[in-house]
């Protein structure tokens, strides 16, 4: 039963490393570029076990960059099973499923509290390596395997894989991506968009999914609020001064500041804020070609 005094989330997005094995182009969270950085569980578990007495969360998902990439994956998959009582999700480009120590143990044997299993959402960016990435779930994957496809019952999934300990895996085709904040200039400097906020706000696909942001044990309003100081820090953006002071205003909630600030927070987490002035209004969709990093 909800405590009706805390905050519900129909969903929070954890994410958990900046690393990615992939270069997509537009990558909404800039890991196509050398984007540095992963968070360990212990680092943060104390702020996300608080987490779970603070507010009501439906569901979980654990991303990046590339979540497999992430030592810890396992331990930030059992921790916040334990943190907040449901099953996660954990959305994944599929090319380490059988490179992970303890990932298939993960999603079989863990048992939240609410019952429903821990799963795999594959993103896949390339469609010619589906047939890859089949022979990559069958491995993965205990006994014999079903397959579904092109139902939409199956959580919009574009194929659905199963098998005998109830493991499941949804794949679904994302082989486009919309203009992303961080731009590379003429002169080969990362650069931001100069919006109105209001009518870039109106076009964000995280306004549009509530796509709010778990980054280090501080919730967000979305992914660039949280990313753009960092990857400033590491690349230096092409900014002015008083964009970058703007960039680093953004005010996250946490537990910390969850008493004093939370109201404020949550009433305002639907309008447009300042930084929204970064990102684009009038968005292209494009067809990516993600190849491996490190390859020609």
């Amino acid at each position: 039963m909800n405590n009706p005094h805390r905050p519900v989330f129909k969903k929070i997005e954890v994410y958990i490393t900046n690393v990615c094995n992939l270069t997509c182009e537009q990558c909404n969270r800039f890991n196509n570029f050398d984007f540095k950085g992963w968070q360990r569980w212990s680092d943060h578990a104390a702020q996300y076990q608080q987490w779970g007495k603070l507010i009501d969360l439906k569901a979980i998902t654990i991303l990046g960059g590339e979540p497999l990439l992430n030592p810890d994956i396992v331990a930030w998959i059992h921790g916040l099973n334990d943190a907040f009582g449901i099953g996660v999700q954990i959305l994944t480009n599929g090319t380490r499923l059988n490179q992970v120590k303890g990932l298939y143990d993960a999603i079989a044997h863990a048992r939240p509290r609410d019952g429903i299993k821990n799963t795999i959402a594959v993103s896949l960016h390339n469609l010619d390596d589906l047939e890859i990435l089949q022979a990559n779930i069958h491995e993965f994957l205990s006994g014999p395997v079903k397959q579904n496809t092109h139902n939409p019952e199956l959580w919009g999934s574009d194929y659905q894989y199963s098998d005998q300990n109830g493991v499941y895996i949804n794949v679904y085709y994302q082989n486009r991506f919309d203009t992303s904040t961080i731009q590379i200039s003429a002169d080969g400097r990362y650069t931001l968009f100069d919006s109105n906020p209001a009518q870039a706000h109106s076009a964000c696909t995280y306004v549009l999914y509530k796509s709010y942001h778990f980054i280090r044990g501080k919730l967000y309003k979305c992914g660039p609020a949280a990313l753009l100081p960092e990857f400033d820090q590491q690349h230096r953006l092409d900014i002015s001064d008083q964009d970058r002071e703007l960039l680093n205003s953004y005010r996250p909630l946490t537990v910390d500041n969850f008493d004093e600030y939370h109201k404020e927070f949550l009433t305002t987490l639907e309008n447009p804020i300042a930084q929204c002035k970064f990102c684009p209004v009038n968005k292209k969709s494009f067809m990516i070609a993600p190849m491996r990093k490190g390859t020609k």
